[in-house]
């Protein structure tokens, strides 16, 4: 029997319409720890390179960092020393956008689908956080939140917490 896949469009993919137009690009583990931000930027960077616009692979690069950076902080993946983040990265098939219907997203747009998975917290679940003029936090889902097409939290007692985001990918000519 195969494992069970760690990114909730790879195990939905067959039985929903709605998760079928996303094509897998890659998922990778990494250790809950600080140093985890700049090596899964640079795993999504390689992986995204040549696929999209390089203003659309800046903004995807920006908010996965801020979605593994609160993985790290605010999760048992940072507080434990076995803790872990998945990265899963996805695009639409070529058939368009994902839409909330299984549309299209932005006027028909490619989509880049993109799930941070953490270890969980008994403490908490990700929300947008009112941010202080003078604090260091509390603006990373906000920021997802403003740049995204659309965005997600999705708690699995088994699996932990999957935040997840989609980013039009609107240029034209793009190699794949």
């Amino acid at each position: 029997m195969a494992p069970n896949p760690a990114c909730r469009y790879e195990r939905h993919r067959t039985a929903s319409p709605r998760w079928s137009v996303l094509r897998p690009l890659g998922h990778a583990d990494f250790p809950g720890t600080p140093a985890s931000v700049p090596t899964a930027r640079q795993w999504a960077r390689d992986l995204l390179s040549g696929r999209v616009a390089d203003s659309t692979l800046d903004d995807v690069l920006l908010l996965l960092s801020e979605l593994v950076t609160n993985a790290v902080v605010h999760s048992d993946s940072g507080r434990r020393s076995y803790g872990s983040v998945t990265v899963c990265v996805a695009m639409s098939n070529g058939h368009g956008g994902y839409g909330a219907q299984g549309g299209h997203d932005d006027h028909g747009a490619d989509v880049i689908h993109v799930e941070v998975i953490d270890d969980g917290s008994a403490a908490s679940l990700p929300f947008v956080r009112a941010a202080t003029l003078d604090g260091d936090g509390g603006r990373g889902l906000f920021m997802v939140e403003l740049l995204s097409t659309r965005w997600g939290v999705h708690h699995d007692a088994e699996a932990g917490n999957a935040v997840w985001f989609h980013l039009a990918d609107t240029a034209a000519g793009n190699d794949r």
